[in-house]
């Protein structure tokens, strides 16, 4: 995500040599190019002056920090004002102190307010609650069908029924305060565009029931049209937060960065995928190291801890400080990797992950790991268990079973090879496996500078 404005902003800084102190017009260079570059990234212009205004409030005349050159100097500014526009957000859902707390998604047709709310429901349920889903949008039968199944494909309750929304609603919130179930999430009807009797709905609906918060969900791609939709529900129903969807394609990044200063609100959660699990608290902190291409390592953590079976972690390190590894421990690592969401989402929170995705551009990365997976599950469990019984006739056999070529399969052998070459190399066979650490980190191991 935000691939163009983070590359333009890196072109931006670049061009700043360093200077104990930062020149007016030095200042003015790099100020004209992130003007640029937010204005190619279909950032509201209004948005642009002001951010432009405060970022050189904080440079002109300012003594370099100690440790940092001028080009980070700028960077920190720049850094710094982009957490102050995208709201400084670090919060999820917010809880009623009195249970149910209720959370009414409000958006246009087709900017993902049906999977938002089971994702939301899913984020609910990791933090410990047991959450349920509400249809409301009645005139399009296919989105209360959707729902159901995505509910049901996810163990999340679901309410639906038949008349007015309001009475719908208060039905479900009776019977999920009967089943125990302690949140609530209203999916409501979206239109092609913003009208009145959307609004009238969403009002009648509102002033029925107790709702804790008003989410607006945002398709990113659709960039200043997300934000006059932003700006029509703030005006006509009151909002609590945005939801931005598929930010994953935003390669902009317009309306990420127009819509707190359009809709009065921040950005709360952000849709990076289409799996249930693609569904982050919005960090305006870590959104800025990101277009700023210095990663997010935090968001990685997190999202590892979520996706990765650790049992099956433990068996495969101990297999690896044992100096062997077999291809059940490589296929567990692919799917470990497939867990935890698209490469270009992970590649994207790694410092310099923008110059890796750009080595790999145009190679099909997911594609490459499916085949990976295809070409190991037509191996037989000794195959698996002894890699180095695999001949040519195996080889061409395991092809014909994967569909593909032996060339294919000679890939993923040596994929593993080197895998299990990097482990003995560290020394995880050794006992403990503290010595192969001691040479990674250069700390004793004489053999290591050889």
């Amino acid at each position: 995500m935000f691939e163009a404005l983070g590359d333009r902003l890196a072109a931006a800084l670049k061009k700043i040599t360093g200077r104990g102190v930062l020149r007016p017009e030095d200042v003015e260079a790099a100020l004209r190019e992130v003007r640029l570059a937010l204005l190619e990234a279909d950032v509201n212009f209004k948005v642009v002056k002001e951010f432009i205004e405060n970022v050189r409030a904080r440079l002109v005349g300012v003594e370099i920090s100690p440790g940092l050159t001028a080009p980070q100097q700028v960077v920190k500014a720049v850094n710094a004002e982009l957490v102050e526009l995208l709201g400084g957000n670090s919060e999820g859902l917010l809880y009623a102190p009195a249970p149910p707390t209720t959370v009414m998604l409000v958006g246009i047709q087709g900017s993902g307010k049906t999977t938002t709310a089971v994702k939301l429901a899913l984020l609910a349920k990791r933090d410990g609650h047991r959450p349920a889903v509400v249809a409301l949008d009645l005139r399009r039968p296919a989105a209360v069908e959707q729902l159901r199944t995505l509910a049901e494909r996810e163990d999340i309750a679901f309410h639906s029924g038949q008349g007015k929304v309001e009475e719908i609603t208060k039905a479900a919130l009776e019977e999920a305060s009967r089943l125990g179930q302690d949140v609530v999430i209203l999916d409501t009807a979206g239109r092609l565009h913003v009208d009145a009797e959307l609004m009238d709905e969403l009002k009648r609906l509102k002033s029925a029931v107790k709702v804790t918060e008003t989410l607006l969900v945002a398709d990113a791609m659709t960039g200043q049209e997300a934000v006059k939709v932003g700006e029509a529900f703030a005006a006509g129903v009151g909002l609590d937060g945005v939801v931005l969807t598929k930010l994953d394609g935003d390669a902009r990044g317009g309306a990420a960065l127009s819509l707190r200063l359009a809709t009065g609100q921040r950005i709360r959660f952000a849709g990076t995928g289409e799996k249930p699990q693609d569904l982050e608290v919005f960090h305006a902190e870590r959104m800025a190291s990101r277009i700023l291409g210095m990663g997010d390592v935090l968001s990685l953590v997190e999202r590892a801890e979520r996706s990765i079976d650790r049992e099956a972690v433990k068996e495969v390190e101990s297999h690896l400080r044992a100096g062997y590894l077999t291809f059940d421990d490589f296929l567990v690592q692919v799917r470990q990797l497939r867990g935890m969401g698209s490469l270009e989402g992970i590649l994207d929170m790694v410092p310099g992950g923008a110059k890796l995705k750009g080595q790999v551009a145009g190679a099909d990365a997911e594609r490459e790991v499916r085949r990976m997976e295809a070409v190991i599950l037509s191996m037989t469990r000794r195959e698996r268990a002894h890699p180095e019984i695999i001949d040519g006739a195996r080889r061409r056999r395991i092809a014909r079973g994967s569909g593909l070529q032996p060339a294919d399969v000679n890939k993923v052998l040596k994929a593993r090879d080197a895998m299990q070459m990097l482990a003995k190399q560290f020394g995880l066979g050794n006992r403990g496996g503290k010595a192969g650490l001691g040479r990674l980190f250069g700390q004793g191991g004489s053999g290591w500078s050889r």
